[in-house]
């Protein structure tokens, strides 16, 4: 077994086996039908940038969030069915549904409208001439700690809503402390730390290491008591490795390790 390690106590994690290193892009996410492929409507719209993405993007008073609906083992992975919720955008607009991985360019998903209940939909109920609601279900998979981030956008750009699903979260836990890490490059070449259960302002000692390389630092926790930096492991000339990364504070002492390049990457 590898491990997902708080390196003050741990928890198990199946140890990772080569995926399709280097071969191409990963696919993680599949809708059903991909409607964007043909909808005029959809290709009308222009990619948002990759830099203007999540929730700090959302529309003032806007939200779009998620629901399991269902799960399924298959021999290579287990895929996840979500439905996505809508709040706080106006309906008076045309809307497109985008996802984007780790990685890739942002896909156009779907037309999308919305029910009563905020569910997002592909064509709303109409009993008078017998037309059945089609909900938008995502069908998502993923390694550990892989994001996929979905974004409601409107024809002129002014009205958005952002989600982030993490199917499989890469954290640990150690007293009021919460650690998390998020893939931010492919094959855990960048990482996102996110440390939360700290005082305010308090004083951190951060240790990163990758394959004997890296070393100590100072940081500081914000006024939420919350520390988040980005790591990126990948040593020179090396394909593959294992990285450690550790915090000492007065509140807790915590950390996580998990491999990164060739062979680190699994479906669950």
């Amino acid at each position: 077994m590898g491990c997902i390690r708080n390196c003050y106590g741990k928890s198990a994690w199946p140890k990772p086996a080569v995926f399709g290193y280097f071969r191409g892009v990963r696919r993680r996410i599949v809708f059903v039908p991909l409607v964007c492929l043909l909808a005029a409507s959809c290709l009308a719209q222009n990619a948002p940038s990759r830099d203007q993405w999540g929730e700090q993007f959302n529309s003032p008073g806007a939200k779009l969030t998620y629901k399991e609906t269902g799960r399924t083992r298959t021999p290579e992975k287990t895929v996840i069915t979500y439905n996505l919720f809508v709040s706080g955008l106006p309906k008076n607009a045309h809307y497109v549904l985008w996802v984007l991985h780790v990685g890739d360019d942002p896909q156009a998903i779907s037309d999308a409208d919305w029910n009563d209940e905020g569910k997002l939909v592909r064509v709303l109920a109409d009993p008078g001439h017998h037309i059945a609601e089609d909900p938008i279900g995502a069908k998502v998979s993923g390694g550990k700690g892989e994001p996929t981030q979905f974004a409601l956008i409107s024809d002129d750009n002014q009205s958005r809503a952002f989600a982030e699903i993490i199917p499989f979260p890469m954290e640990v836990n150690q007293g009021p402390c919460h650690l998390s890490a998020t893939e931010t490059g492919p094959y855990y070449f960048g990482m996102l730390i996110k440390l939360t259960g700290l005082q305010p302002n308090e004083e951190l000692l951060v240790d990163r290491r990758s394959e004997g390389e890296g070393g100590q630092g100072k940081a500081k926790a914000d006024e939420q008591g919350s520390y988040r930096v980005n790591f990126f492991p990948r040593v020179k000339d090396e394909n593959s490795g294992m990285a450690k990364f550790r915090v000492t504070a007065r509140s807790c002492k915590i950390g996580i390790e998990f491999p990164w390049g060739q062979g680190s990457y699994q479906a669950q």
